[in-house]
């Protein structure tokens, strides 16, 4: 079955807080998001989106396992952006935490990596060359 142009992939992350995290995403990204309703916001490009949805209201309908463990990470999201090493600076900037410097990788990406204000591994990276 083909995909429809209007299908989207949702990349969802549960939150402890959905201003905090909207405003941090906001900062990083430089850009607004595309829905805020309270315990739910997203940021959108074309068809990918970057769901935050508070945590609380996630484990009202999934039960308790929809949080990792604490000190674990259970998912990555890698952004490409134009600089790495710009987005890393604000991400510390707004209370991330530096997992890995950029780094030139040998597939032709410079990367790095941070946790954001819930635990969550963000990678941005920018092509070299």
């Amino acid at each position: 079955m083909e995909d429809a142009p209007s299908t989207r992939a949702v990349t969802m992350l549960y939150v402890a807080d959905v201003a905090r995290a909207r405003d941090f995403y906001r900062q990083l990204l430089g850009r607004e998001p595309t829905m805020d309703a309270g315990s739910y916001a997203e940021f959108t490009w074309g068809n990918l989106v970057l769901g935050l949805r508070a945590r609380d209201n996630a484990r009202r309908q999934f039960g308790a396992r929809v949080a990792p463990s604490p000190g674990t990470v259970a998912q990555q999201i890698t952004v490409e952006v134009d600089d790495a090493d710009a987005v890393l600076a604000r991400a510390r900037a707004h209370g991330a935490e530096l997992v890995q410097r950029p780094t030139d990788q040998p597939w032709g990406m410079r990367a790095a990596s941070f946790l954001d204000l819930d635990g969550h591994l963000v990678e941005v990276c920018t092509a070299l060359g």
